[in-house]
């Protein structure tokens, strides 16, 4: 099974009126807001940026994370300035794929937005860690730091309910997806230095998904925060080949127990295809970040080539049908 593209793609590009975001604009995560709005909270570039001499990305490539805003989860309206920007030490050089949940904790709801915080070039694959910000109303954000100190990781998402009481992320440590869980918010916004240096000592024993197919050879890595079925957490991930080429791939996961793998697609549901997938910034990326249901629909927000933000649609009780009919996956 396939998802299907949006007619309207990109439904974001580059915007030349507003410098912060000029350059490129990608990497969408998505949630819908109290006042039934989608938000899609997506990475930004602004123009400027080169080859690197060295051959491996660019140079003066630094994001931020722009919020834009729509009735129907297809047009948006942009805001004018980022919302999250390369302002500390852990993220300057950039804030990158932010993901979001919204989340019911101690009784109050908060957004969690999980992102990637450069401390080091992008690219350079030195300074990757997983940052959080949190925001009440999607107006006014805050950043809380790294949540995994000391650990080169990515592609964290939080899921959207408690399960068992707990905070559950999910996270990658290449070229594997990890689970980690939290007691409290106080846990996960004030990180032990002691608990992380235990947990990556077992990181085997936290591992949940590994590279199964030659589409995902590479490595894998979270996309949108899992969203809650009958059958399962549904688990939208990426997949890197030999020739990184990144397309995506879906799973479910125990409701009890998310690292429980139930069911797993053993072929791609969205692999670059379109010319906005396959020429840009990097080409061949198709990448999911953000997703949302909205009447019985699946919408899958992603990057295309590092270079727009796209929407590919399914109906959701379609894509949780084909997984089950599957194979069943092989043990974590």
């Amino acid at each position: 099974m396939k998802l299907e593209r949006h007619s309207h793609n990109p439904i974001l590009a580059p915007n030349p009126a507003q410098a912060w975001e000029s350059g490129a604009v990608f990497n969408c995560g998505a949630v819908v807001g109290e006042d039934g709005l989608t938000y899609l909270l997506y990475r930004a570039i602004a123009k400027g940026y080169s080859r690197s001499s060295s051959g491996g990305g660019y140079d003066d490539y630094v994001s931020s994370v722009g919020c834009a805003t729509s009735e129907d989860g297809i047009h948006f309206v942009r805001g004018e300035r980022p919302v999250l920007e390369p302002t500390d030490e852990c993220d300057r050089f950039g804030c990158e794929d932010p993901r979001v949940t919204r989340l019911e904790i101690q009784g109050r709801v908060r957004y969690l937005i999980t992102y990637t915080a450069l401390s080091a070039p992008a690219f350079s694959g030195l300074g990757d860690r997983v940052g959080l910000a949190s925001t009440e109303d999607l107006r006014t954000f805050r950043k809380h730091g790294v949540v995994i100190p000391a650990q080169k990781d990515k592609d964290a998402v939080i899921l959207p309910e408690l399960v068992g009481g707990r905070i559950v992320m999910l996270h990658r440590v290449e070229p594997n997806i990890q689970v980690v869980y939290f007691d409290d918010w106080e846990q996960l916004v004030e990180p032990d230095q002691d608990r992380w240096s235990r947990y990556s000592a077992s990181i085997e024993e936290h591992t949940i998904m590994r590279p199964e197919y030659e589409w995902e050879a590479n490595k894998i890595g979270a996309g949108p925060p899992p969203i809650k079925t009958n059958a399962g957490w549904l688990l939208i991930y990426h997949g890197v080949d030999a020739n990184y080429v990144y397309r995506a791939g879906a799973a479910l996961l125990d409701l009890e127990d998310p690292s429980r793998i139930i069911a797993r697609s053993p072929q791609p549901i969205l692999e670059p295809e379109k010319e906005y997938e396959r020429i840009g910034d990097v080409p061949n990326v198709v990448f999911p970040v953000g997703a949302v249901v909205q009447g019985g629909t699946l919408y899958v927000y992603y990057g295309g080539a590092d270079k727009c933000c796209c929407l590919a649609t399914a109906p959701v009780d379609e894509l949780t049908q084909h997984l089950l009919e599957s194979p069943r996956p092989a043990a974590a």
